[in-house]
């Protein structure tokens, strides 16, 4: 932010001026903050080979974690969700199903992409809600099922297409201003039974989501 004067001027003639005009202006802008992810953003599975799937049975891989921060030039109090970016290829049911946890409905559902038409399967999303801290003090992990109008603490740190995802104080419902704010996030894939995909042919997993920051 910049206050000062920026100019102070007044029009010479060939007599003298007895007024003098002085401006004041600035702009004034909100923090800015900048969201990253370690390695790229990318969970890499490698290669898997199609023997490891199981007929009739959903075949979950193991979780994997990268590094989430955010960082800003001057604390400021922002919210993240998560947006599906292969919403189309979602397969009704797949999280409950691999997980167990009937509670994980569609919301918590993010489509692993298709291959020769078929879906390929899902991945939940996780904040790990103990691992984050703000300005390097431990930190509440806060979400909001009402475009951020009431927080509530996540125990989970499941990560649902109507959820916003914030930070507050430990045992506060209130979002915090913040400059530096990092933890873990974990994807957690699942892959359709092998009966319903086409083997025959390499198939890329294809999963994309964008976390989007906004301020609040």
């Amino acid at each position: 932010m910049a206050l000062g004067i920026f100019c102070l001027a007044a029009t010479m003639l060939s007599y003298a001026a007895n007024m003098v005009e002085m401006q004041v202006v600035s702009v004034i802008t909100p923090a800015a903050c900048t969201p990253m992810l370690s390695g790229g953003g990318v969970a890499d599975y490698g290669t898997i080979p199609a023997s490891s799937l199981k007929t009739g049975a959903v075949t979950p891989l193991p979780a994997k974690s990268l590094s989430f921060s955010i960082n800003c030039d001057a604390a400021a109090k922002v919210s993240v969700r998560a947006i599906d970016n292969r919403t189309s290829s979602v397969i009704v049911g797949i999280i409950a199903a691999g997980s167990g946890d009937g509670n994980l409905n569609d919301s918590f559902n993010f489509g692993l992409g298709t291959a020769a038409g078929k879906s390929i399967g899902g991945y939940a999303i996780l904040f790990q809600p103990t691992s984050y801290t703000g300005d390097y003090q431990q930190t509440q992990l806060l979400y909001s099922t009402d475009s951020g109008t009431t927080w509530q603490p996540s125990t989970t740190g499941y990560v649902a297409k109507n959820r916003r995802f914030a930070w507050g104080a430990p045992g506060s419902n209130t979002v915090s201003s913040l400059r530096t704010i990092s933890g873990t996030v974990t994807v957690q894939p699942y892959i359709n039974k092998p009966e319903h995909l086409s083997l025959s042919q390499e198939i890329l997993l294809d999963g994309s989501a964008t976390l989007e920051l906004s301020y609040l």
